[in-house]
């Protein structure tokens, strides 16, 4: 898959978590502060950078295929607008809280 790619798939992925369609696990780091690292049932890992137990921004992401990109902070050099909506993605309502374990 091209880095593109992986963006959308992920994007995608986020999606299907908010619709409940894939869930995730908390698998390493402290809610409180720093990053935090989920896996979702279809095998993405999601690094969720965390301050004071909120959702602050996506660090990384790891496709089940084992593609890792960095999101944030974003290098610009391939931008795309799914790396767009993945550097400034928040999940909607209370789903931080409700799926994410996060303020």
């Amino acid at each position: 898959m091209t880095q593109e790619e992986v963006h959308e798939a992920a994007l995608q992925e986020l999606h299907r978590i908010e619709q409940g369609a894939s869930t995730v696990e908390l698998i390493a780091g402290n809610i409180l502060l720093g990053d935090v690292q989920y896996r979702t049932s279809n095998g993405w890992t999601f690094v969720v950078f965390s301050d004071g137990a909120v959702w602050d921004y996506v660090h990384s992401i790891t496709a089940p295929s084992g593609e890792q990109l960095k999101i944030w902070p974003g290098s610009g050099e391939h931008q795309c607008a799914a790396l767009g909506q993945l550097q400034g993605y928040h999940p909607p309502g209370e789903q931080s809280k409700t799926i994410w374990g996060l303020l």
